[in-house]
């Protein structure tokens, strides 16, 4: 008899809530690498080193994972956003200068958050699917649209040139998810500090009343 050389390892028991974490992280990579049309129960189950019947006892179906995996944290960032934006000045003595720093402290909040959901966003966006679909707009939408509120509000604090606010906010999500994307990928290095800054006067200034 070979005689046993140390002791028998044990496994460790997750709990139904870590082993459910488990299980969307695993998603989440899957979802990510694939897309969610390109992905199936068992590839999560496999990343997740489970079988599939295990994974069906936390989640009765790919599209219930999705929500959690990916709908979830874009629900929160955007929640995050939009407090961001916050409300209009409380008083008349605000200024272009002030609508400035407004604006540069919330295009560097949406940067931060970008720099975590945008390869979540992209799963939503390019998923050629109704779930994708349906969550981008109970779940971007709405935010774009209260930024783009909070942008009407602040309309007479500050001398403009007329401009549609929806195309503004949508212009400035949309750069923010390219430039952040194409740091990702390694197509160039972003400096957080120099775009932030040059966004910002893009906008203020290109939208300021000309003299």
């Amino acid at each position: 008899m070979t005689p046993r050389t140390g002791p028998t390892p044990t496994r460790t028991r997750l709990s139904a809530e870590e082993r459910r974490e488990q299980i969307v992280d695993a998603a989440r990579r899957v979802f990510i690498a694939h897309g969610l049309g390109g992905s199936r129960t068992r590839d999560i189950a496999a990343e997740a080193g489970i079988n599939e019947a295990l994974l069906y006892r936390h989640f009765d179906s790919k599209e219930a994972l999705f929500e959690t995996a990916i709908v979830d944290p874009l629900r929160a960032a955007v929640a995050h956003l939009a407090e961001a934006a916050g409300d209009p000045p409380a008083d008349a003595e605000s200024s272009l200068e002030e609508m400035h720093e407004r604006t540069r402290m919330f295009i560097g909040d949406l940067v931060t958050v970008m720099s975590d959901i945008a390869p979540l966003l992209g799963v939503m966006i390019f998923s050629g699917e109704a779930p994708g679909a349906q969550s981008f707009q109970s779940t971007v939408a709405p935010v774009l649209d209260q930024v783009a509120d909070v942008i009407r509000k602040n309309l007479g604090w500050w001398d403009h040139r007329a401009f549609d606010p929806d195309n503004v906010v949508r212009l400035l999500f949309g750069a923010v998810w390219f430039e952040v994307t194409a740091n990702r990928l390694g197509e160039r290095s972003l400096d957080t500090v120099t775009f932030v800054d040059e966004l910002t006067d893009t906008l203020i200034f290109g939208l300021a009343a000309r003299p």
